[in-house]
């Protein structure tokens, strides 16, 4: 009977040492969470409304967030 309980003792302590090991180098392979992209606001022109860059309406140097508010800063 003693040599069954050290036999069960030892078979959980490698089963515990082998799962510890595994967490351990699963955890070093996983990629390091993506930075979120920075997307950079202007001001509407006419309105002052901010929004990203790459959806405003461009004149020259001057932003507008819809092509309505471009023609009515031309007007």
């Amino acid at each position: 009977m003693g040599q069954l309980l050290r036999l069960i003792i030892i078979l959980i302590g490698l089963w515990l040492v082998l799962t510890i090991i595994k967490r351990a180098l699963a955890s070093l392979q996983k990629p390091a969470p993506d930075k979120p992209a920075v997307t950079k606001m202007v001001a509407c022109a006419h309105c002052g409304m901010h929004i990203p860059e790459s959806e405003a309406v461009r004149d020259g140097n001057r932003h507008y967030c819809s092509e309505e508010h471009r023609r009515k800063m031309h007007t």
